[in-house]
């Protein structure tokens, strides 16, 4: 058996992040985010919690959840590199490893770090391809998942009857069916 645990996000020059960076912890187990609204005490709107859960998501795959261009995930107001870190942990029965992920824009970089030694693929594209192989999740998966925001987390009994079949595959590592299944037709 295999888990993934969150430690620690660390977000600059991304979205409505500017130039201070905003840090942010996991506890083991489930992680609520909400925000206070230091403008407006009765709303929760504005405060950045979107903008933790693109991070996250971008630091993993490489895009936001909400499919931002890559020119408006960067801070409009500062302009300058935008950079996300996430450390994680995998444990197996066998062993524990940390990692980190580095991602920027401007230039664009994904560097991915096991036990403080770069392990980062040839390109940008296989080093996201190993961080999903390496953590058994999909970007679907994850944002239906682990983060479940309320705009982009479609029930799965709403789904139409394909997505439902990709989900269910991403969720237990079985594309390879479907892989197989396009050979075939081919």
């Amino acid at each position: 058996m295999k888990s993934v645990i969150f430690n620690n996000l660390k977000i600059k020059n991304f979205l409505s992040v500017g130039e201070k960076v905003v840090e942010v912890s996991f506890n083991p187990g489930l992680n609520a985010i909400t925000g206070i609204n230091r403008d407006q005490i009765d709303r929760r709107n504005g405060v950045g919690k979107s903008t933790i859960t693109d991070a996250l998501h971008f630091a993993l795959f490489g895009n936001t959840i909400r499919e931002l261009k890559k020119e408006h995930i960067i801070n409009y107001s500062t302009g300058k590199t935008c950079e996300v870190s996430l450390t994680f942990t995998v444990k197996t029965s066998k062993k524990t490893d940390e990692y980190e992920v580095i991602r920027t824009l401007e230039p664009s970089k994904c560097m991915l770090y096991q036990n403080q030694i770069d392990v980062t693929r040839d390109s940008i594209s296989s080093t996201t391809d190993f961080i999903s192989e390496l953590i058994q999740c999909n970007s679907e998966v994850f944002q239906n998942c682990v983060v479940m925001t309320v705009n982009n987390t479609i029930p799965f009994m709403a789904k139409k009857k394909i997505e439902k079949r990709k989900f269910i595959e991403g969720i237990f590592n079985l594309e390879v069916f479907s892989k197989m299944l396009n050979v075939v037709r081919e």
